[in-house]
C-alpha cells in the first residue's frame, strides 16, 4: 500500500538513467525494507534512522538474517480485545519474506544513524529522496522540507507518501509545528519545490491486525516535487 506507488514513481522518474548512477535517500527508514527494495532494484540507496529500537532490528535482519522464513514472531499475543477467533492472536508471522543477503554483489546500500537534519547538511547530494511516514516525525516540518531541498541535486525529486499525524502534537515540553496538507504544498512551493503530481485519499494501514475487529485506516497523500535545473532558477 505505501511502498509500491513510490517505487513505481521513482523507477518510473529514472527510466532513462542507469540505475547504478541514481543515488536514492530514504529517512525514517525504520527497519530498512523501502531502502533495501530500492537497492534490489540497482539504484544506490542509504537509509537513514533516527530510532535505536529501529537500527537494532534492521541491522539484525539485513545482517543476520541469511535464509528465508528463517524466524517466527507473535506479534498480537498481547492484544487480548477484538479479536473474532481465538488463534487470531497467536497467528504467527514469519521473516524474512525475502533473503538480505541476496543483494547483487555490486549494490549500493546503506544505513545511517543518526537525526535526519544533523545528518544531511551537504547540498546537491542525492538524485532523489523518498519519504513514506516521514513527514510528520518532525518537531518542525518546515525545517524538514527546507532540508530536502537543499540535498536534493538541482533536477532532483522528492516523493512522498503518509499522512500528517505529527509524532509532537499534544506532547509537552517537546515543540511541535502541524500544517494542514494545504499549507504543506504552499511550503513546498515556496521552498522552491515545482508540484509535479499530487494524489489524496490512498487507503494505508499502519502495524495493525488485519483479522482484528478494530481497524485504522489513514487516508494517505502522496507528492511527487521536483527541484528545478540551475537553469530553470535563473
Amino acid at each position: 500500500e505505501c511502498y509500491d506507488p513510490v517505487l513505481s514513481e521513482v523507477k518510473e522518474i529514472f527510466k532513462d538513467r542507469d540505475r547504478s548512477g541514481v543515488s536514492i535517500l530514504v529517512p525514517g527508514a525504520g527497519l530498512g525494507r523501502l531502502a533495501f527494495e530500492f537497492a534490489s532494484c540497482g539504484f544506490r540507496c542509504q537509509g537513514n534512522e533516527w530510532s535505536l529500537f529501529m537500527l537494532l532490528a534492521s541491522n539484525f535482519v539485513l545482517n543476520k538474517c541469511t535464509e528465508v522464513n528463517s524466524f517466527t514472531l507473535y506479534p498480537w499475543i498481547h492484544q487480548w480485545t477484538n479479536n473474532t477467533m481465538t488463534a487470531d492472536q497467536t497467528q504467527p508471522v514469519q521473516f524474512p519474506d525475502v533473503n538480505p543477503s541476496d543483494l547483487p554483489p555490486t549494490s549500493d546500500f546503506s544505513m545511517a544513524a543518526g537525526d535526519f537534519l544533523e545528518v544531511y547538511q551537504t547540498p546537491d547530494t542525492f538524485d532523489s529522496v523518498v519519504t513514506v511516514f516521514f513527514l510528520d516525525t518532525a518537531h518542525n516540518v518546515i525545517a524538514y522540507i527546507e532540508t530536502i531541498y537543499d540535498i536534493l541535486k538541482p533536477g532532483g525529486y522528492w516523493v512522498n507518501l503518509g499522512p500528517l499525524l505529527y509524532h509532537y502534537a499534544d506532547i509537552e515540553n517537546e515543540t511541535s509545528i502541524e500544517l494542514s496538507f494545504e499549507e504543506v504544498k504552499k511550503v513546498v512551493k515556496k521552498v522552491g519545490f515545482r508540484i509535479q503530481k499530487e494524489e489524496a485519499d490512498i487507503p494505508t494501514t499502519y502495524t495493525q491486525n488485519p483479522a482484528s475487529m478494530l481497524q485504522y485506516k489513514y487516508h494517505s497523500v502522496k507528492l511527487v516535487c521536483q527541484k528545478p535545473h540551475e537553469s530553470d532558477t535563473t
